[in-house]
């Protein structure tokens, strides 16, 4: 059973207790990323991410580390386009310390200037890492090159734009997006609500409300043709794009089961034709990048110069099929399986069950039951994935990224 709660400044709590286990994860998701990012503050977001571990009024970064390991729990956090997220999982009986740490956190950041030049070193550090792995950097490219609007942003900013970011733009940054009103908590595992409530609303219940912001406008508009970026090396990593749709789209879950027929395992159509029986690719998967504006479906490969323009053709050819004729009961049926079973095993993980409940109000502004999912994805038909495939592939929104020496 699903409980709501408030804090006294407006932020909602949810909480999904299980008994029967000792450990509970904890949560605090604020609803900004990359995306709300404007010019001068490109990687920001993570940045800021990266701060919030580097001490409080309270406790250096070594003690903040210290203190979790103390009681053997495990924090972590990341960034997204549109979230990002701090947690802690620990044993229910110490987490009185996890409350009080993520708080502490929260409230009492010091952001030294000191720290923030540290810090922006080994973002760098991080961006080159990505830029010597060309199956990750071609993600950026592609993303930056399909997409137009602030949904391109890409997570890490670049060196230019990391190194422009000054204290008191990471400052403003923080005032503005982390609010009450932007923020939510969850906790799953086996825990005392009422203990945990009276926790918060002496902690991140202080937080004060700020004056209502106007929300910005987002725009975004998908691209069609090719870039290509030259790179010597013998492999070339490939991204073939469509359109896609917004999380918030009643065809989402369709637009999902196209993408697991397609590329989403190794049973998948793309994967047995073009790594089984030709072995055009060692990798290739297919993602999509879902916002509250719209989408952008992808189909990645590693390939070789050589083959390159015969794996677009193929996965082409699979986007007429499907137009043409839909997906098989069978590869429905098989595909519809595998998603209950990942919903139904991430109810088994509290970090799962708590992520969830945050992303559903995030996203939804409410708790989606696992019900509502379930029945959905059940009444999904092969009319229905034909209905959506004529809808979103077209050469209209076809575009290619090839990272390599073509």
């Amino acid at each position: 059973m699903i409980i709501e709660k408030k804090l006294k400044n407006g932020i909602p709590v949810f909480f999904d207790k299980i008994d029967g286990i000792q450990s509970v994860t904890i949560g605090i998701f604020v609803g900004t990323g990359s995306k709300d990012e404007k010019a001068g503050e490109y990687g920001v977001s993570h940045l800021l991410e990266h701060m919030m571990f580097k001490g409080t009024s309270r406790r250096t970064a070594k003690e903040l580390s210290e203190e979790i390991d103390d009681v053997g729990g495990n924090i972590n956090a990341y960034t997204g386009k549109e979230t990002t997220a701090y947690y802690i999982q620990l044993l229910s009986s110490r987490l009185e310390v996890g409350v009080d740490i993520l708080s502490d956190m929260f409230l009492n950041s010091t952001f030294s200037d000191e720290n923030l030049e540290k810090e922006k070193k080994v973002v760098i550090e991080e961006i080159n890492m990505y830029e010597d792995i060309p199956e990750e950097k071609v993600h950026d490219i592609n993303s930056t090159f399909a997409i137009s609007g602030d949904q391109s942003n890409i997570v890490l900013g670049s060196i230019e734009s990391v190194n422009g970011i000054s204290r008191e733009i990471l400052v403003d940054y923080f005032n503005r997006r982390y609010t009450p009103e932007n923020m939510v908590i969850s906790l799953a595992g086996n825990m005392d609500i009422d203990k945990v409530m009276e926790m918060l609303e002496d902690t991140m219940g202080s937080i004060e409300k700020k004056e209502t912001q106007i929300p910005r406008e987002f725009s975004m508009r998908i691209n069609s043709g090719k870039k290509v970026s030259k790179k010597e090396m013998s492999q070339v990593h490939l991204c073939i794009n469509t359109k896609g749709i917004s999380y918030l789209d009643e065809d989402r879950y369709k637009y999902s089961i196209i993408s697991n027929i397609l590329a989403g395992n190794m049973s998948s159509r793309l994967f047995q034709k073009i790594r089984e029986d030709r072995g055009l690719a060692y990798s290739i998967y297919s993602y999509m990048s879902n916002f509250r504006e719209g989408g952008l479906f992808t189909i990645y490969a590693g390939t070789t110069p050589k083959d390159y323009n015969e794996v677009i053709q193929i996965v082409l050819e699979e986007f007429e099929e499907i137009k043409k004729n839909s997906v098989t009961e069978k590869e429905l049926e098989r595909s519809k399986n595998q998603f209950l079973s990942s919903l139904t095993f991430g109810l088994e993980n509290s970090r799962a069950r708590m992520s969830r409940l945050a992303n559903s109000y995030l996203t939804y502004g409410r708790i989606k039951t696992v019900e509502e999912t379930i029945e959905e994805i059940e009444k999904i038909s092969c009319e229905d994935i034909k209905e959506v495939a004529n809808k979103v592939f077209s050469e209209e929104y076809y575009s290619y990224t090839i990272l390599g020496d073509v």
